[in-house]
């Protein structure tokens, strides 16, 4: 449908306004709002909130969803959490923007931040999980346990840090362990449909917003600006060419698109490591970045902003 839908809307579009005049790029152009929002909220994350939300529903109307909230709870604690904050984490591989707001079930403040900022660091998202897969895995398996890894160990550092530092209490799990019975497809149906439905009518404005700023600064050469400072750090820095900058700056637009840009480039498998694991713990996308600035507010964006990108190119640095 999406395929027919941007070529009509482009065309029509054209009918109006001047091909590659300022409200031909905001609303139809690469970042346009009736092109990139509609694409990624039908195309991209709609399959994704389906898939999850119906495996949640399953997990739920069984009566397992709270016994891996049991089973977690003591390694979360490691990191300021308890064992319901393993719902938002699982929900945040499908989609940040899905884990940021489910984060309402945690039962306070701290709890929220650290799972947040956790999930915006180093949670990759499905998307981006498929085309890392596909990029490291091709290069043999040492790399491959190396990149999760790492991963792994900056979520353990992260959230270590966060449990110190982040004010307040983490609450105890306290949580009803329902018998366990077959699912109900009309329960399932139901929940699924309903929170599909809540997500998608709460989101979709945000990623309206997402398109229209990243047109702002694609017609204001702000993206362009960015590639040039980013180049001589990405080069001397992270050991990889001056073209991955444009990939790290695709990374705002959409995490998987940010790794999809270094297919093209002619990298060894050192560099692909380096790459891929630097992308990862990037900034979030754009998307995401609107979700997280309604849930956590400007403040907290704008630190996470600067947190992430210092530790997606500290820990890339270190690794190249």
């Amino acid at each position: 449908m999406l395929g027919y839908w941007v070529p009509f809307i482009q065309s029509a579009a054209g009918n109006v306004f001047a091909e590659g005049g300022v409200a031909y790029e905001v609303l139809v152009g690469e970042f346009g709002v009736l092109t990139m929002a509609p694409t990624y909220l039908i195309g991209v994350i709609l399959p994704l909130v389906l898939g999850f939300y119906f495996v949640m529903a399953l997990f739920e109307d069984s009566g397992y969803l709270p016994r891996i909230a049991a089973l977690t709870d003591r390694a979360l604690t490691t990191v300021g959490l308890n064992g319901r904050a393993v719902i938002p984490l699982i929900l945040g591989l499908g989609c940040v923007t899905m884990g940021t707001l489910s984060t309402r079930i945690l039962g306070s403040r701290r709890e929220r931040i650290i799972a947040t900022t956790l999930m915006a660091i180093a949670v990759p998202c499905s998307a981006q999980i498929a085309v890392i897969a596909a990029l490291v895995g091709s290069v043999g398996a040492m790399y491959s346990l190396t990149y999760v890894a790492v991963i792994f160990l900056v979520f353990v550092l992260v959230g270590t840090a966060l449990s110190r530092l982040t004010p307040g209490t983490t609450t105890d799990l306290l949580i009803d362990l329902p018998p366990l019975r077959v699912p109900q497809l009309g329960n399932v149906t139901r929940k699924t449909g309903g929170k599909v439905w809540h997500f998608m009518k709460e989101v979709a404005v945000f990623f309206v917003l997402g398109a229209l700023l990243m047109s702002v600064l694609y017609l204001t050469g702000v993206l362009d600006w960015i590639q040039v400072v980013a180049a001589p750090l990405v080069v001397g820095w992270l050991g990889l060419p001056a073209e991955a900058s444009t990939a790290f700056v695709m990374g705002f637009v959409r995490r998987d698109f940010g790794a999809t840009g270094f297919f093209t480039m002619n990298l060894t498998a050192n560099q692909l490591l380096v790459g891929m694991v630097t992308i990862t713990l990037f900034v979030p996308c754009i998307a995401s970045m609107m979700v997280i600035l309604k849930e956590r507010g400007v403040l907290y964006l704008a630190g996470l902003l600067v947190l992430s990108t210092a530790i997606a190119f500290f820990f890339g640095g270190i690794l190249y």
